[in-house]
Formats: C-alpha cells, sequence, structure tokens
C-alpha cells in the first residue's frame, strides 16, 4: 500500500478521535445543564488527546510502513478499519448538521436581526437570515446531507454519499470564508471537505474507468463539422449580451444614493420634518446600476409602504431621466426629470410629476458611509 494512503489514513483517523471526543462527549456536557459540572473534568483530556492524536498520525505510518515490509501487517484490514473510522465521523458530524436544519436549531429565525438593517449584520447573520427565510430550502439541504450521511455507513454506498455530500461541503466552505464565519465552523466545514475528498481519491480509479467505459445510449447527430461552431456560437452569444448588458448601465456619476438637501413642491419647500407626515417628501433618492430607482421619505432606512419604486431611463446627451414609479399610494407615476451637474457628486433636478413642478438639490453620498 502506497506511503501517502498511509499517512492519510492515520491523520485522518487522528482528526476522527478528536472531534468525537469533541461532538459526543464534551459538546453534550457544555449544551446539556445536568452535564454541565462534569465540563471541567472532561477538557482537562482535550490536550493528552490531541498530542496522543498528533503523534499517532506521524508515527503510526512509518510503524506502519515497516511492519508491512516484515510481512506483519494486514494492511487490506487495516486500511478498512481506518476508513470505516473516517466514514463513521463524517456520518455522524454531517448527520448532526442535516436534524439541526429539519428540527430549528440551525437557520432558525432571529427577532434581533429580523429588526435590523442589513448593512449593519455581520456576513453570518446575513446568511443566517437569508436561509431562515425559507424552511423548506433549509430541509432540501437538510435531506441531502442526512441521506449522504446515511450512504457513508454502509461500504457499498460510500461514493453515493461522497458524491451527495461533496458539492454541499464545497459551498459551505466558500460560504464560509466569504460571509467571514468563525474560525471554528470554517475549519469543521473544511476538514469535512477534505475527509470527503479523501474518500473520493480511494475511488477515483474506479471512477475514472466508469466515466471512461460509460458510452452514451443515444446516436450521435451528425452536422457536417458544425457542430463546434455552433458550441462556440452559444458560448459567444451568452457572454456578448451579458457584455452589451453591463457595458448600457448607467454612468457611475449617476448612479448611488443621494441625499435630498432641499425640496421644493410648487414653490413650496419642504422642511425638516415633513418626510414624517409626506410620503412625498424625500429624503434620500437611490439609482441603481441597472434603471431601478426608489424615493425614500425616511431618511433612516427604506419603508416600502412609504417609498416609490420603480424604473428609470437616462438620456445622456439631453440630460434628462424618465421615472415610472409604483407606490402602494397611488397607481403608475410617471416623472420626468432635467437633470445638472455643477460638480461631482452634486446635482439638481427639475421635475414634473403630473400636474406638480418639484426642484431637487442632491448631494451623493460616499459609499463607505451607507454600507
Amino acid at each position: 500500500m502506497k506511503g501517502y494512503i498511509k499517512f492519510l489514513d492515520c491523520l485522518f483517523v487522528s482528526i476522527a478521535v478528536i472531534d468525537f471526543y469533541d461532538s459526543l462527549i464534551l459538546y453534550p456536557a457544555i449544551i446539556i445543564p445536568a452535564l454541565s459540572r462534569y465540563v471541567p473534568r472532561l477538557s482537562i483530556f482535550n490536550l493528552p488527546l490531541t498530542v496522543g492524536a498528533l503523534l499517532f498520525a506521524l508515527l503510526f505510518p512509518v510503524i506502519w510502513h515497516r511492519q508491512e515490509g516484515k510481512g506483519k501487517a494486514d494492511s487490506r484490514l487495516r486500511h478498512a478499519w481506518f476508513t470505516g473510522i473516517i466514514r463513521y465521523w463524517l456520518a455522524v458530524e454531517i448527520f448532526n448538521f442535516g436534524f439541526a436544519k429539519i428540527l430549528g436549531s440551525q437557520f432558525d429565525p432571529s427577532y434581533y436581526r429580523s429588526d435590523s438593517l442589513w448593512s449593519s449584520l455581520s456576513g453570518t447573520d446575513l446568511t443566517w437570515n437569508y436561509f431562515s427565510y425559507s424552511y423548506p430550502m433549509s430541509v432540501i439541504i437538510a435531506v441531502i446531507q442526512i441521506a449522504g450521511s446515511a450512504f457513508l455507513l454502509f461500504r457499498r454506498t460510500t461514493l453515493l454519499g461522497v458524491i451527495l455530500l461533496l458539492p454541499v461541503m464545497v459551498n459551505i466552505v466558500l460560504v464560509d470564508i466569504f460571509y467571514s464565519f468563525p474560525g471554528g465552523a470554517l475549519m469543521n466545514a473544511i476538514l469535512f471537505t477534505l475527509g470527503l475528498s479523501y474518500l473520493l481519491l480511494l475511488q477515483w480509479s474506479a471512477l475514472k474507468e466508469f466515466i471512461i467505459r460509460t458510452q452514451p445510449t443515444l446516436p450521435a447527430i451528425r452536422l457536417v463539422g458544425t457542430k463546434n461552431l455552433l458550441r462556440l456560437v452559444l458560448a459567444v452569444y451568452a457572454f456578448g449580451f451579458i457584455y452589451y448588458v453591463t457595458t448600457t448601465k448607467a454612468p457611475p456619476q449617476l448612479t448611488g444614493k443621494w441625499r435630498v438637501d432641499q425640496l421644493i413642491r410648487n414653490n413650496d419647500t419642504a422642511k425638516a420634518n415633513d418626510w414624517l407626515k409626506d410620503s412625498l417628501s424625500w429624503k434620500n433618492v437611490y439609482l441603481e446600476d441597472y434603471g431601478r430607482a426608489t424615493f425614500s421619505p425616511n431618511p433612516y432606512l427604506v419603508e416600502s409602504e412609504r417609498a416609490m419604486a420603480g424604473n428609470y431611463t437616462y438620456t445622456e446627451p439631453k440630460q434628462t431621466i424618465k421615472f415610472v414609479m409604483h407606490s402602494r399610494a397611488s397607481e403608475t407615476d410617471t416623472i420626468y426629470a432635467v437633470i445638472d451637474m455643477p460638480a461631482p457628486g452634486h446635482m439638481q433636478w427639475k421635475m414634473v410629476q403630473g400636474k406638480d413642478t418639484v426642484s431637487l438639490v442632491l448631494t451623493k453620498v460616499p459609499e463607505k458611509l451607507h454600507r
């Protein structure tokens, strides 16, 4: 048996033993009040267990290799035992996450997060809010995790379990990294992903042979040399269309969050607190890259029931904007604005809204201030 297989076997078994102890013994003692008095005693074993596992991972592959050379080790049986431990470790850990989603201890709704501005939330809280929005979606992920873990418990279905779980775990690792999850959660996800990858590596020869030997059952379609051209055209079309969309967005000097410094409607200047009673006394205007516009009377956050939202079309040569807005209080409202930019980050609008004339003086809010 190859040396790196012996080393990886011992390494993952060492990780599994430590994780088994923390998950099955120490963590329940921390969570269950009746067992909390045992936590200090149980924590004492963490250090010697970690040291012992590390020594095992470093030394036992060498001992194993020497025993194998002398014919004193049944490497196949030992490898079967070690991979069995790895499979059971991954299964029980991922089982936990699957059942936690179904029973509600993971992705549970939060009253605090629900009343918080999204820009004030951490990446972890944002992710938790997103997944807690749909319980059926959480259940689907949980079913995949539970089914994959169940398949890991059987030698014949190990590969199927790995194929189900590995994409899920890779996605979790990426979310944990880019949404700044705590180090412990990220480390667990990485270890589970590496463990699954190792089990896939052990099956790689069989998997590769299966892919090579598998033949499509449908007959080949003959297009006399145009098939590759068609493939290229489809890819180029998709790229070209999206490129056109992204290059025809509104100019960056127009888009962003704009603070309304002055609003005059029909020669009547809006007072500082008019927004509290008048939803047309706008305090902020939001112009998105791809034609989305929102007029908000609340200077602190967007209240969907009071704000006007819709789409805008900017005509650069004429320096005009056409807004087609919607609000719960009225039907579709078309607004025309002639804009003037006396300086970067400043605009003045002359608008016509129905029978009203509206004048706005706007200042762009730096992006870092409203994130």
